[in-house]
């Protein structure tokens, strides 16, 4: 037996991919990071990300083209919860803000959270679809994960510490669990 659902909720049950942090800096050279739980790959090397308009980061965005993409831990979810509770417009340096722990991305020099499983350098390939929809296309220019996560040989997470946070409701997540 199956429970019709209103269309609205059609995101709930399709849950897309992990939550993340995003970080950006705007003209001035202000960091800024948020949480989105809306993102998924969109090919080998390119990540979409959906936006509201009138976000900090989108801004940023709109103003520039780098970002970085975190994958926080499910022992980061009261930090992605931070992260998401107050706009960078009103914040300023949320990493201030909060007083949180950042390291630098090794190629853009970025802020972004420290002990993420794994972060993506990224440049935004389509401004126009970001502008007009929130859509965020964006290249990967590189990508790190933390050594003990991931198996060279089968060119994955290592079974066990698949730990990515992925938005149900409110406050609440899920973990992406085993491999099966």
């Amino acid at each position: 037996m199956y429970k019709n659902l209103d269309t609205k909720l059609a995101y709930r049950v399709f849950t897309g991919g992990p939550l993340v942090c995003i970080s950006t800096k705007n003209k001035q050279g202000t960091d800024n990071i948020m949480t989105a739980a809306w993102s998924c790959p969109y090919d080998t090397d390119m990540l979409l990300l959906v936006l509201d308009l009138g976000h900090t980061t989108t801004a940023n965005l709109k103003d520039g083209s780098k970002l970085v993409v975190a994958l926080p831990s499910k022992d980061q979810k009261d930090i992605a919860l931070k992260l998401g509770s107050v706009h960078g417009s009103e914040s300023g340096d949320k990493f201030e803000h909060f007083n949180l722990p950042f390291e630098k991305s090794l190629k853009l020099g970025f802020k972004t959270l420290k002990d993420a499983n794994a972060y993506f350098e990224c440049e935004l390939t389509d401004p126009e679809l970001l502008k007009d929809k929130g859509i965020c296309l964006c290249k990967v220019l590189n990508v790190y994960v933390k050594e003990e996560l991931f198996d060279d040989e089968s060119q994955s997470f290592v079974p066990g510490c698949l730990n990515t946070l992925h938005h149900v409701s409110g406050g609440s997540f899920s973990t992406s669990g085993e491999i099966v």
